[in-house]
């Protein structure tokens, strides 16, 4: 197993999300600022990531972590979906989601540890909910705000960092890949 990583982001939001997960468990290094950034061109989170663990991957010659993930509404059809990073963020979401009465939604990530073409392994994760009707809380990015995790009455934004470092969908990708790096199972 390798020691260090190269988190395969260039989210400054999403890197320090996954550093505060991982904490000191894993060692996640972030990619250099003059690489490229990775193309996205697939319909599967699962394509995605692998696609840009690859890229970055065989760029630097180092074992990487990828990760890619969504917000998946089921009146739209599944949409935002693996488009969620490019659809135009909570408020055009709401709007698509005017007078909707079925808001269920949900998250999903899947991380990939690549160490070269031949050799990676995926670990996925979910978060169930539903879609609010207006945005609410300050914390987090992206679609937080207007998510309403199932069980709970207030969005991931005002639920906080420490609840989504133990409960989010990211989370739960990142705890199932730390778990394997660290024990092989």
């Amino acid at each position: 197993m390798a020691d260090k990583w190269v988190f395969a982001t260039k989210n400054p939001h999403k890197l320090a999300e996954v550093q505060a997960i991982v904490g000191q468990v894993l060692r996640l290094e972030a990619l250099p600022a003059d690489l490229p950034e990775a193309e996205e061109p697939h319909d599967a989170l699962h394509a995605n990531a692998l696609a840009k663990a690859a890229f970055y991957g065989e760029l630097l010659g180092r074992p990487v972590l990828a990760e890619d993930s969504g917000l998946f509404v089921v009146a739209l059809g599944g949409q935002p979906g693996v488009r969620s990073a490019r659809y135009g963020g909570p408020l055009r979401l709401l709007q698509a989601m005017e007078g909707v009465a079925l808001r269920r939604a949900y998250f999903a990530a899947v991380v990939v540890a690549w160490w070269s073409p031949s050799k990676y392994r995926f670990f996925t994760g979910y978060l169930p909910g539903r879609v609010a009707e207006a945005p609410r809380g300050e914390g987090g990015f992206g679609y937080d705000p207007i998510f309403l995790p199932a069980g709970e009455s207030r969005t991931v934004a005002e639920l906080g960092e420490a609840w989504k470092q133990v409960h989010s969908h990211r989370a739960q990708a990142f705890q199932k890949a730390m778990a394997y790096l660290t024990t092989g199972r």
